[in-house]
Order: C-alpha cells, then structure tokens, then sequence
C-alpha cells in the first residue's frame, strides 16, 4: 500500500522537535528508526498530516558513560547499544538484551527511544532496562522531567507521555558491585521474531555464602508491558540459589504474569514459558554461566 502524502518536519533541536510536535493542524508522528512507524502507514493504521523526523537533532544520538550512569541518547540504534564498549564494559545485559532485537539490518535502524516510546510489550531492551533501574528523559512544552522506567508503561501500547512530549533520552545507573546479569529469549518460530518470552535478571549473590543478597527479574512478551516480576525476587532474597529457590522464583514470576494469546502462542502457555525460562536463566547466572541461545526444543525438555 502507498503512504497516504505527508509533510515532512526535520527540526534540528529538541525544542523545535517539541514545537513542531504541539502545532494544533493535524495529527504529527515521530519518526525515529521507522521500524514501526512505516509499516504502519504502509497498513493503513495511521495515516499522519505531519511526521517530524528526529535525525537532525545532535543531542538525541550519544552515548555517554557518566559518573555511575550510563546516558543514550534516544536517537541511538539497537546495533550502536550492542557494539559500543562503553556499553559493553559496565553494562552487557543491555549489549546483549539490544543485540537480540530483531535481524542485524533492522538493529542497524531500530533506536533506543523509539522501542521504548511505541510500547511493545515483547521489546528486548525494556526487561533489561528495568532490572537496570534505568530512568527516561523527555522533553515537552512544560519542560523537561524524568520518570522511572517501571512508571513509563502503562497499558498496551500505552505510556506515560503527555500530548506534545518527547523521550529525549535514557539514563541507566550502574549495576550493583559484584552483579551477575543476563537475558534470554523465547522465540518458537525464528530467533529473530519478537520474544514469546523474554527474561532478564541481575542478582548479587554472597561470595561466602552463595545466598542472594539482591534479585532484579523483568520480563516481556508476558503481559501487555514489559513487567518486574517482584514476588518472584522476593522468594529469591536471602536464598541459596539452587534448584529449590530458582523453581519458586520461576512459579512465581509465572503467576504475576497477565499474558494474552495471540497468533504466537495461549496465554497459558506462555505463563508454562514464564517458568522454563525464568528457571533456566537463574541456574545459569547462579552457575556464572553465560545464558545462551533459545529454542523450541531446550524450552520442551524442561
């Protein structure tokens, strides 16, 4: 289907970005990567007066290590999180989680906020941007705040932006000393669909004791927005990590999620997905192991 004609807006600032944005004649769309946005407009589904294109704005495409925080800029691609070593070095389960987005051809265009912003419940980088702790920046005509990733979600596609805001940017603090972290994901038709399941965790554990003095899980695809599963990290608290404690974890991360059945999967399945995964991913950090890939035959002999 053809693209209904638009006028194209390419501000060069965040505060042209928002003007354009809040002008009253029509209905405007960001465009950032155009991953969902274009094929969108190509269905029909939308069909924007106004698009404003992002790439011009300089302050939206950084990534910068701070003091005990790691800044992106929301313009930043999948594939730039994933390959930079100021990523890499202080926070991989963000390299990884953003290195499992999609095929590398979309990661090359896929940004940072615009994953966030659209609110796909199975986004990759959401689950190990929440057990990060991670905070959005956004921009609008009342100024700038920052709000708590875990406060952004909320609903189906639905966030916490106002009329006229943009998410700007990304901030995520530094993992707890001595952490352990990683994410899967649960993709029974190709590795490179979106997740069924997906899972991250950062635990630290006691090096005399080997028992969990701090558990982060989040999840995807397993409610209608990424969640923390906090019932199931409370089971972990004070625990020795073995079968025993990764098994309720897992039970109870499976009953705090609130998944739909779709095309992929029943929501009944996906909760029996929630346990596999969530157990697997715990003996594997609780071994120092290194998660791994997913597949449809490792989930079924679980």
């Amino acid at each position: 289907m053809r693209l209904r004609p638009f006028e194209l807006i390419q501000p060069e600032s965040v505060t042209e970005a928002v003007a354009a944005l809040g002008r009253a004649d029509g209905e405007a769309r960001l465009i950032a990567g155009g991953t969902a946005l274009v094929p969108m407009m190509r269905l029909g589904l939308v069909g924007p007066e106004r698009v404003i294109s992002l790439h011009r704005v300089p302050e939206l495409d950084a990534i910068r290590a701070e003091p005990g925080a790691l800044r992106l800029g929301a313009m930043v691609t999948m594939a730039d999180i994933h390959r930079a070593p100021a990523v890499r070095s202080g926070w991989l389960l963000l390299a990884d989680a953003a290195g499992s987005v999609a095929t590398p051809a979309i990661r090359s265009s896929a940004t940072l906020g615009g994953n966030l912003a659209y609110a796909e419940a199975a986004s990759d980088p959401a689950p190990a941007l929440l057990c990060l702790d991670a905070e959005v920046e956004i921009a609008g005509p009342a100024g700038e705040r920052i709000l708590p990733l875990s406060r952004f979600f909320t609903g189906f596609y639905e966030t916490a932006l106002e009329p006229g805001e943009i998410l700007t940017a990304v901030r995520v603090p530094a993992a707890p000393a001595g952490a352990r972290a990683g994410y899967i994901k649960f993709c029974p038709r190709s590795a490179e669909d979106k997740a069924l399941v997906g899972v991250a965790a950062l635990l630290v554990l006691d090096p005399g004791t080997g028992r969990c003095r701090h558990a982060r899980i989040a999840m995807g695809g397993v409610a209608p927005t990424a969640i923390r599963a906090v019932r199931a990290e409370s089971r972990l608290s004070g625990q020795t990590l073995d079968d025993r404690a990764s098994r309720e974890a897992a039970d109870a991360a499976a009953a705090e999620a609130d998944p739909l059945s779709d095309l992929m999967g029943s929501a009944d399945y996906r909760r029996d997905m929630v346990r596999v995964w969530v157990r697997r991913l715990l003996t594997r950090l609780g071994d120092d192991r290194p998660p791994g890939p997913a597949s449809h035959h490792d989930a079924a002999r679980e």
